[in-house]
C-alpha cells in the first residue's frame, strides 16, 4: 500500500497478522535497526491508490509495538482470537496532522 498523506486514511480489511521482516535500509527498528512489519491486506478505500490485494509495510507504532504485543500474549487461544478479530473486522488507517499512524475498526 501506498503511503497515506498527512490528516487522511485508508479503508482495509486485514488477511493476516503482522509479521517482521528486514529491510536492506535502516529503519530504526529491530535487533540491526533494520526491521518493517508486513501484513496481507484488501485495500478497500484509499486517496490515492485503487483498491485490491496488496502488502502493506509499515513501522508505525499502533503495528510494531500494540498489536505485535498482543500476539505475543501467553495462552493458547489469544492468537487464535485475535486472529479471527484481526482477520473479520474493516478497519480504518488514519494519518493525523503529523502522519503519525493509528487504526480503528469500523
Amino acid at each position: 500500500m501506498k503511503g497515506l498523506p498527512k490528516a487522511s486514511k485508508a479503508r482495509v480489511m486485514f488477511l493476516t497478522l503482522p509479521k517482521e521482516i528486514e529491510t536492506e535500509f535502516d529503519t530504526g527498528y529491530g535487533d540491526n535497526n533494520n526491521s518493517k512489519w508486513e501484513m496481507d491486506i484488501s485495500l478497500l478505500e484509499h486517496p490515492n491508490q485503487e483498491p485490491g490485494i496488496m502488502v502493506w509495510q509499515t513501522v508505525a507504532q499502533v503495528i510494531r509495538v500494540e498489536i505485535t504485543s498482543l500476539m505475543n500474549v501467553p495462552g493458547k487461544d489469544v492468537r487464535r482470537d485475535l486472529e479471527k478479530d484481526w482477520t473479520s473486522m474493516t478497519w480504518e488507517i488514519l494519518s493525523d496532522a503529523n502522519g503519525v499512524i493509528n487504526i480503528q475498526d469500523v
